[in-house]
């Protein structure tokens, strides 16, 4: 490499400009360090610019949602700003920019994107007041509107075009203004990606006010053959609770299912978010089938789509690359979906979330499942087939377990058949503490434990010793979550053979002076502390907040002690949700 290509790079070193951009695309979801490089030189702003602009609404603030829309709008060429101006729309007066940033777009989101358009367009949609002209003028309007829009020059360049602006900018701009099939918010997003070919993933959000985003991106499928061939994300959201306002966009999603399923099938993540009050008719359930079978690389699919018999969704799911299966509202745990669990080897994620509407038919299975990691929500605790059959299905291979709505029936199949498990993470809605010893000294591998719902239902004064005793020595992440009292917690961090590297608890209602300090002597052990506790505690120079006689609360001083020590960290949250995963 010449001297001068090395300057250009700003690189001492003989660094290539495409080791340069794979080694910039580690910092594709930095945004601060992006914006930092864009001023190294011109070939660094090149490379960057694409990154930042690849899924800009992720990358923003929703404060800076309307500058995105700005800056795509300045992007477009002269012609079609026109048809915003003379649409009522005021444009921002800025220089075409050096970059083309919609054509660096990957990643759609319906609901960010119609967010941002929305706050840009209250701020420069101009208010056309009632003009009673218009109603005389309106036979003028329909007859010479057509004819002229298009030919309208917004920057006139000679006198000639001055005088003709002149004369037919009134009835351009009144004809453009109020004819309804001009909707600036399709035109924007039809603008925008009709010439895209390069989404990376595609989220469609159906509410109460979604038919017409549906019918551009129906439209843009349709008309652009290539803007999903590279897609690699799929996910649909309905919000709508009217049945009404989904039926009229049921020919839409039918089209969009086939379009993607000839289009799209090396998509590697898809979510299909239903409620359960939806049913799809059969053309366009069948179209939803379609596309799932297409898939030829799919590695995660969520759903809580209600499947029928005849288009079970575990028939649908035929390729072996699926590693990651979340199926929450459950309305059918049959026979395929046990043959699913059995031919999708490469399975090593489970969650199921709900339980399903009638008990299993199935047999008791002996065949050995490559499941890892298991979640089961609350309320399988009816149904004997997933508590142990599944249990037993996943034995030896099982790793990391969470359960919601844990009882001493499950325990003992965990017990007995899950003896390899490292990372454990139960919360529990009645009494388990006689079982749970035996279940934590059982599990001498283990690594991470996670325990909640309440003190009352893990340990009390007569099982808090053997408790302690269980925990294994392999013990290196212990999180509680859960208002512990202080007795409790010295004697078991106390007596615990295991050292802890971290330490997690959520203190909800006591937190004295006593127990930081306990905390702040524990982390001298070199043991990292995540104290947890409400938002409403968190101390404010101007104002105290009025907190409960029953409250037992550490001073303003206690607090600050601790977050001086470099193992100490105190945050704020308002529940106790998302601390159950493991994964």
């Amino acid at each position: 490499m010449s001297s001068n290509q090395k300057s250009t790079l700003g690189l001492p070193s003989n660094l290539s400009l495409d080791s340069l951009r794979e080694i910039l695309g580690y910092f594709k979801n930095d945004r601060a360090t992006l914006y930092s490089l864009l001023f190294v030189n011109y070939h660094w702003c090149k490379i960057v610019i694409p990154l930042l602009w690849r899924q800009p609404f992720d990358m923003a603030s929703l404060e800076d949602y309307d500058l995105i829309i700005e800056t795509y709008i300045c992007c477009l060429p002269e012609k079609e700003k026109s048809r915003f101006i003379l649409a009522g729309v005021k444009l921002p007066h800025h220089p075409t920019p050096f970059f083309n940033y919609p054509k660096y777009l990957r990643s759609y989101n319906s609901s960010k994107f119609r967010q941002a358009l929305n706050s840009w367009l209250k701020m420069n949609v101009a208010d056309c007041g009632f003009d009673p002209l218009n109603i005389l003028c309106k036979p003028i309007k329909m007859l010479f509107g057509p004819i002229v829009k298009d030919r309208y020059n917004v920057m006139p360049r000679s006198i000639l075009h001055k005088v003709v602006n002149k004369c037919i900018e009134p009835i351009v701009q009144d004809y453009c203004a109020t004819r309804p099939n001009f909707d600036v918010a399709k035109e924007m997003r039809n603008l925008l990606l009709s010439g895209c070919d390069r989404l990376r993933s595609l989220k469609i959000c159906y509410d109460d006010d979604s038919l017409s985003l549906m019918e551009m991106i129906d439209s843009l499928c349709m008309k652009n053959i290539n803007a999903l061939r590279n897609l690699q994300s799929f996910e649909l959201c309905i919000r709508t609770t009217m049945k009404e306002d989904l039926e009229n966009g049921y020919e839409i999603l039918e089209n969009i299912f086939l379009k993607i399923a000839r289009s799209a099938t090396n998509i590697q993540n898809m979510k299909i978010d239903v409620p359960h009050i939806h049913k799809f008719p059969e053309k366009v359930h069948i179209a939803l089938y379609k596309m799932i079978t297409s898939q030829k690389n799919l590695s995660s699919y969520m759903s809580n789509y209600c499947w029928d018999s005849n288009f079970s969704i575990h028939s649908a799911l035929k390729n072996t690359s699926l590693k990651f299966l979340n199926l929450w509202g459950l309305t059918h745990f049959d026979d395929s979906l046990v043959q699913g669990l059995l031919k999708w080897i490469n399975l090593e994620t489970l969650e199921l979330i709900g339980c399903p509407s009638s008990l299993i038919p199935c047999e008791v299975s002996c065949n050995q499942l490559n499941i890892k990691n298991l979640k089961l929500g609350d309320g399988y605790e009816s149904y004997p087939y997933i508590k142990t059959t599944l249990l037993q299905m996943c034995n030896k291979n099982l790793q990391k377990l969470t359960i919601e709505g844990i009882t001493s029936e499950i325990i003992e199949e965990i017990t007995q058949h899950c003896p390899n498990i490292t990372h454990l993470s139960l919360c529990a809605y009645q009494d388990i503490s006689k079982s749970l010893p035996k279940l934590i000294s059982n599990l001498q591998n283990m690594k991470v434990l996670t325990l909640g719902h309440h003190e009352k239902f893990l340990f009390t004064k007569s099982t808090i010793d053997q408790f302690t005793q269980s925990i294994p020595p392999s013990l290196r992440y212990l999180c509680l979550n859960f208002n512990i009292s202080f007795d409790f917690l010295k004697l078991l961090l106390e007596k615990s053979q295991a050292k802890l590297y971290k330490l997690e608890l959520h203190q909800s209602k006591t937190y004295s002076d006593k127990l930081v300090n306990f905390l702040i002597d524990y982390a001298k052990n070199q043991t990292q502390i995540k104290l947890y506790i409400p938002p409403e505690h968190f101390p404010h120079p101007k104002k105290k907040c009025c907190l409960s006689a029953a409250l037992e609360v550490a001073s303003l001083k206690g607090l600050k002690n601790a977050s001086k020590h470099k193992h100490f960290d105190i945050y704020y949250k308002k529940d106790n949700r998302n601390f159950y995963n493991l994964w």
